[in-house]
């Protein structure tokens, strides 16, 4: 069974291509969209989930294909969060990229995709 999904591609000049499919990457397709070495999309990932900032439960699908291929794939949120690890001209691009979509027209609100789980976003004591 394949799931449909996007992938994001930027190209040199910094332009961001934005699928109409949810979004799921590979690290290998995060890694070429941003331009960087594999061993920094891994580094971000396990940081991001060392950290708690994002939970692997809701950010990371495991994928069969029907010729036998699996894969690890990883949501929109995640290749958010992993662009605001990296600091390389299309990580850079792809953030005024997303910046640019939440502030297009501040009159109207704004669907970010996310939500907190009542477990994530409290401080420790509260």
């Amino acid at each position: 069974m394949t799931m449909e999904r996007g992938i994001i591609t930027i190209t040199e000049n910094g332009a961001v291509a934005m699928p109409t499919a949810p979004v799921w990457m590979t690290q290998q397709e995060m890694s070429d969209a941003f331009n960087v070495f594999g061993c920094h999309i891994r580094k971000a990932v396990h940081a991001i989930y060392k950290n708690g900032e994002l939970l692997e439960s809701e950010t990371k699908r495991y994928i069969k294909q029907d010729n036998g291929i699996n894969y690890d794939v990883y949501s929109l949120e995640m290749v958010i969060a992993v662009s605001f690890k990296l600091r390389g001209r299309e990580s850079m691009a792809f953030r005024r990229f997303i910046m640019g979509r939440l502030t297009m027209n501040n009159r109207q609100p704004v669907n970010l995709f996310f939500s907190l789980s009542p477990s994530r976003g409290k401080r420790a004591g509260n």
